[in-house]
């Protein structure tokens, strides 16, 4: 069944107010754990001048969404969008869902003169690596490096 024949369909930029139904939703996808926080949600300032995360719906339900973020980084200063991550139900996954939510984000950035967009893949995850790929990323001649602290 597609997408238009269960119902209508919006994609739109996201508000303070969908925090609880992106943690609904990353809980859901997770098994039940929390795979993101109010914490998490109110540092990104959901809504703020530099955000540029939204969010999928059907029939006025959250069925996905993208975390994304400007950001200036490195000397001297690139202006960036950071995607974060991407979430989509899973009852609604393998139709699209997520290749339109990264257009939209990367559609938003052209039109606004943002020319990098990046985004963190995990050494290993082929699916996903393939999936960005496939929509025109390549990979960067930026290197990641994390210290961690023992908790």
């Amino acid at each position: 069944m597609s997408l238009r024949e269960q119902g209508t369909v919006n994609i739109r930029r996201m508000l303070r107010r969908d925090i609880d139904a992106v943690l609904a939703l990353g809980k859901k996808i997770s098994g039940g754990r929390d795979l993101l926080s109010y914490r998490d949600m109110a540092s990104s300032d959901v809504g703020g001048p530099f955000d540029l995360s939204f969010v999928y719906e059907v029939d006025d339900k959250m069925v996905g969404f993208v975390l994304a973020r400007l950001a200036y980084l490195m000397i001297p200063f690139t202006e960036v969008c950071i995607i974060h991550g991407m979430v989509v139900d899973p009852d609604y996954q393998r139709r699209g869902i997520g290749n339109k939510l990264l257009n939209v984000v990367l559609d938003y950035c052209h039109a606004e003169g943002i020319n990098t967009i990046r985004t963190l893949v995990e050494e290993g995850n082929n699916e996903l690596r393939r999936f960005v790929e496939r929509l025109g990323f390549r990979r960067s001649h930026i290197t990641n490096y994390d210290k961690t602290f023992e908790s």
